[in-house]
């Protein structure tokens, strides 16, 4: 019986031509993306971080 099981691995087919530049071209996409998105955040942050240096604590007084 542990002689039925077959624990080869199993046979991948090598790539063909398209599917390299695809790949490669699907990873530079998404690093892309990451650079893009971290492009809008890192500003957002900075802005945030600035508005609270400069605006005087003064302004909670004026909360009721």
């Amino acid at each position: 019986m542990a002689s039925d099981l077959d624990f080869s691995p199993p046979e991948v087919p090598e790539p063909t031509f398209l599917e390299n530049p695809l790949r490669y071209g699907l990873f530079l996409g998404a690093i892309f993306q990451l650079i893009c998105v971290l492009a809008l955040i890192i500003p957002i942050l900075k802005c945030a971080f600035y508005f609270h240096l400069y605006i005087p604590h003064s302004f909670n007084s004026f909360i009721p």
